[in-house]
């Protein structure tokens, strides 16, 4: 359904927006407060408003109250699936879960994303 997001806008589009949905349909499952969360975190366009359209992240988002963030990349080129913690922020007083995916892990990374809100409101 996605396989050539690499090369096609509108399939690029949609994978995005199907990462999206599903964080904010399990962010309102779980009751969470929407305005807590700013989803992307991160600017994915060039200075032109292009997009980068390159899945490095397809998904970013941070928690406003405690700064965390979570961000998922697809980098076919390692099929593995990787879960990293990084300190970020000032003072590293922050953490940034990034998950490094392969299409294939595309629904259990959407399922993290949404479990990593739920621990950040706890």
């Amino acid at each position: 359904m996605f396989d050539d997001y690499l090369a096609n806008p509108i399939i690029y589009d949609r994978l995005e927006q199907c990462f999206l949905d599903h964080f904010d349909a399990g962010i309102h499952a779980a009751g969470l407060s929407r305005e807590d969360f700013r989803r992307p975190h991160y600017n994915t366009f060039f200075v032109d408003g292009t997009k980068f359209r390159d899945a490095n992240p397809i998904f970013s988002a941070k928690h406003l109250p405690s700064g965390n963030i979570v961000r998922v990349v697809i980098c076919e080129s390692d099929a593995e699936y990787t879960e990293l913690h990084n300190w970020v922020g000032d003072n590293d007083a922050q953490v940034e879960l990034c998950l490094f995916i392969a299409l294939a892990d595309m629904q259990r990374a959407m399922d993290t994303t949404v479990v990593w809100a739920k621990q950040q409101a706890s």
